[in-house]
């Protein structure tokens, strides 16, 4: 059998704001009649605007320990564990942009695909998890993490590597890239956010500022492939 070469370059791309948009606990959260959800949103508020959520992405709180911290009383109704299966059910259920992940899964053979997010615990176990899953034969795609992980082909994040995007991009990616003979020259990251874009090209590499909901699909797609067209870096080393 033909062995398929590797691709020579990376596409990195966000998750949040780019391929999702999506919170945690989104069942309880987008659901005012959820018995849980005064509790839930009035705890988690000071949460999201604390250092607790940069020591949750990093790495350094579960969210086992995350989860004990809100206090949420939970009656007879609930498991003990109700929130932390939740929240991993709520992950795998998160809605995506498939004209993007489309996008993506077309380069494949031109790039490796690779999901670069500052983010939990909850999201790394999940997407690994999902990943590892088949999709059921004749099932009708759904437009869900479960069901579109499949086109990456690894996943970065800042709660495995302990560090973030735009603060230390060295720690971030740098590891992923020299373990498949790669430099930053040698990838692309498409991100919503202009800090984690700057940091990326002051390390050589080329950014794509992108939000979804608010840019155009096209847009991505003729920057995307003009620079895939480009020749890599290890391609010019060997000319």
């Amino acid at each position: 059998m033909k062995q398929v070469p590797f691709p020579e370059k990376v596409v990195f791309v966000d998750w949040h704001g780019v391929l999702s948009r999506d919170p945690f606990w989104a069942s309880i959260r987008d659901n005012a009649r959820h018995p849980l959800h005064s509790q839930l949103v009035e705890s988690l508020a000071p949460v999201f605007t604390g250092e607790g959520v940069h020591a949750w992405m990093k790495g350094e709180l579960s969210s086992a320990q995350v989860i004990a911290g809100l206090g949420i009383k939970l009656d007879r109704r609930f498991r003990d564990d109700f929130l932390q299966r939740r929240l991993l059910t709520d992950c795998a259920r998160m809605r995506v942009n498939v004209p993007l992940f489309k996008l993506l899964r077309e380069v494949k053979t031109s790039a490796s695909i690779v999901v670069a997010t500052d983010n939990m615990d909850c999201f790394a176990d999940t997407f690994r998890r999902v990943r590892k899953t088949r999709r059921p034969a004749g099932h009708r795609s759904a437009a869900t993490l479960a069901q579109w992980a499949f086109v990456c082909d690894d996943m970065i994040c800042s709660s495995d590597v302990a560090a973030f995007k735009s603060e230390d991009p060295v720690t971030f990616f740098w590891p992923w890239l020299s373990r498949r003979g790669m430099t930053f020259h040698d990838a692309l990251l498409i991100d919503d956010r202009e800090d984690n874009c700057a940091a990326f090209r002051q390390q050589g590499g080329t950014a794509l500022h992108w939000r979804m909901g608010a840019d155009d699909i096209a847009e991505a797609a003729t920057a995307l492939r003009r620079w895939l067209d480009a020749p890599a870096e290890s391609e010019l080393l060997h000319t």
